[in-house]
């Protein structure tokens, strides 16, 4: 989609996906969708061209993901499960049992362009990729980890069809409301859907540990807060990978 973005499509254009078998994620890992079971789409939006600006971009499109799963258009939910956040990207499915397991997760990438009144603009790629349904090409596919489907969530079957328009609703509302104010008036809720939330928590990159201790949510930049023996520690990097202990 950065192609058609460099060729002057407009903001608010979506590709929809509606099979993937060479997806990427975060830290090079693959993602595989068949036909139906996933929603894979890529949404263009832009921005002032001001990279800062975009800190905690990744946290909002997660957090209206979540929101958007609570829209009495999708259906009954049941009510012994729920959707949540890990931080940066993850969109997970909290159990009854207790256990977590991931049921999506956001990539975002952007380039320069020049814009329509002059000067310049930032094109950002959100892509969104989300398992609807149970499938074992989506579990073949992300082996190293467990997986969710959002259909745990509710009393029928969700599928793309019916998901894609109220997750554009609360993108768009969400993407216009980030472009004027930024991250920092979206974090008190972020830290509410946020399921490490005060929990004991180790952050690792591989097997190394880079730090260890209660998860206080995130800033108002969108870094990871970690109280840790020695103080706060504020993580901005994305390649780490967050484990609840």
């Amino acid at each position: 989609m950065l192609d058609a973005a460099d060729a002057g499509i407009s903001a608010g254009a979506v590709f929809v996906a509606r099979e993937q078998t060479a997806g990427r994620g975060r830290r090079g890992r693959h993602w595989i969708a068949a036909p139906g079971d996933s929603l894979t789409f890529s949404l263009l939006w832009t921005f002032a061209a001001d990279p800062a600006k975009l800190s905690g971009l990744s946290l909002v499109v997660g957090l209206a993901v979540v929101q958007a799963l609570s829209a009495a258009a999708l259906g009954t939910r049941r009510s012994q499960t729920r959707a949540g956040l890990k931080w940066p990207n993850d969109i997970l499915v909290a159990r009854a049992d207790g256990s977590f397991a991931k049921a999506g997760g956001v990539l975002i990438e952007s380039a320069m362009r020049p814009a329509a009144a002059g000067g310049k603009e930032l094109a950002v790629v959100i892509g969104i990729g989300l398992n609807c349904a149970e499938s074992t090409s989506v579990n073949a596919g992300v082996a190293d980890q467990s997986v969710a489907t959002l259909s745990e969530l509710f009393e029928r079957d969700l599928t793309p069809e019916i998901l894609l328009p109220v997750l554009l609703d609360a993108l768009f509302e969400t993407l216009d409301t980030f472009g004027h104010a930024g991250f920092a008036g979206f974090r008190a809720v972020w830290n509410t859907q946020n399921l490490w939330q005060d929990q004991f928590v180790q952050v690792k990159e591989g097997a190394t540990v880079l730090h260890e201790g209660i998860c206080r949510g995130v800033d108002d930049a969108g870094a990871l807060c970690i109280e840790t023996v020695d103080g706060m520690t504020h993580i901005v990097s994305g390649d780490v990978s967050l484990r609840k202990v």
